[in-house]
């Protein structure tokens, strides 16, 4: 049976046992109608050697070894080689169940209409699994579902007007037509460092209606209390701002409604506790607290971080999310450094007891 299904992988400096468990998930497969593309994006380690030995034992892989551009330019590498009319992708720290493949052509087969597959996930820590789920049953997204999925990039997933715990704005749990993709030339970002799956997403589910859900749990995400997105970054900033120039760039393309707008001004203010917490208040960061009020004074008074303030609505924000931006508008930094502190604190805490 020919290959119905591309899975792209981008890999730099991934452990050499995660990436095994990876790839040998895949080697598992109870069905052989899919192609696995490893893009090596010149990757210092022995990365680039496993890819090697893997396509030689399995000519169901390949590999691209290339210098060194980020995760944005290497999955947009394994899209232009993408030559069959679906593709997914899989981050190399984590794996997938032996029925995913077969599961996604059984459901293709019966809805062949539809453009973008969302299945489940489970979240994978030390010891401990916890198994996320979006609906009671699996079925073709309704004019609701449809209508909170487009949005949820531009802030968060909502269902029943409440936050829901749920990533829809991951690529790595779902399953896109390619001609969706590459008739709208649609790639990833090379300026994003960070959040590129949310910005693809931003405007791929722009370019559909078509959507079906998978009650089954088919990926395994690795939560890596020290991975990239908990390590200081001077430039938490500027990637969150790359971001932003996309969200409104989409919003303008598509001339989305208003409803997109409070959502991104929503989205605007909130993304400022990653920068707090990756920059600003981050233990290594050895500016003086008054320099740090300065900065942030700075970043408060510019475009688009003064617009949001003004006009993000409440029912935009979770409870949590409320008491940050309300000490934000007025300028608590003391107390915003002790909230963004002591969450990381409780969360460090979670994280420890799921490991026992």
């Amino acid at each position: 049976m020919r290959p119905f299904l591309s899975i792209v992988i981008p890999i730099y400096k991934i452990k050499e046992e995660y990436l095994r468990v990876c790839f040998d998930s895949l080697i598992a497969q109870d069905m052989d109608a899919f192609r696995v593309i490893a893009v090596d994006d010149g990757s210092p380690d022995n990365c680039g050697k496993i890819c090697d030995e893997y396509v030689a034992r399995d000519n169901r892989f390949s590999v691209i070894h290339q210098a060194n551009a980020g995760v944005s330019v290497a999955r947009n590498s394994g899209i232009d080689s993408v030559d069959t009319e679906w593709i997914t992708f899989i981050d190399p720290d984590d794996w997938v169940e032996k029925d995913l493949v077969s599961t996604l052509y059984q459901t293709l087969i019966e809805h062949p209409d539809i453009d973008v597959f969302q299945f489940d996930y489970c979240q994978e820590f030390d010891g401990h699994t916890v198994v996320k789920q979006l609906m009671d049953k699996s079925g073709e997204f309704n004019e609701e579902w449809i209508r909170n999925f487009q949005i949820a990039p531009f802030n968060f997933l909502v269902v029943d007007g409440k936050p829901y715990e749920y990533e829809t704005n991951t690529i790595w749990n779902k399953m896109y037509r390619v001609s969706l993709i590459k008739n709208n030339e649609l790639y990833f970002d090379p300026k994003a460092r960070k959040g590129q799956d949310v910005i693809f997403n931003a405007e791929c589910l722009q370019l559909t209606t078509k959507f079906y859900y998978i009650k089954k749990a088919l990926y395994h995400y690795r939560y890596l209390q020290s991975s990239v997105t908990n390590r200081y970054n001077t430039k938490a900033q500027y990637y969150n701002e790359v971001a932003f120039e996309n969200y409104e760039r989409i919003i303008k393309k598509y001339n989305l409604p208003d409803r997109y707008w409070e959502a991104y001004y929503a989205r605007v203010v909130t993304r400022l506790y990653s920068c707090m917490r990756l920059y600003y208040f981050h233990p290594e960061n050895s500016k003086d607290k008054a320099t740090v009020k300065s900065e942030i004074d700075a970043t408060l008074n510019k475009y688009p971080y003064n617009e949001a303030l003004l006009k993000v609505k409440k029912e935009n924000l979770s409870a949590t999310q409320r008491i940050f931006v309300y000490f934000l508008k007025h300028r608590q930094y003391e107390i915003l450094r002790f909230l963004v502190n002591g969450r990381q604190i409780l969360k460090k805490i979670k994280g420890n007891k799921l490991k026992k």
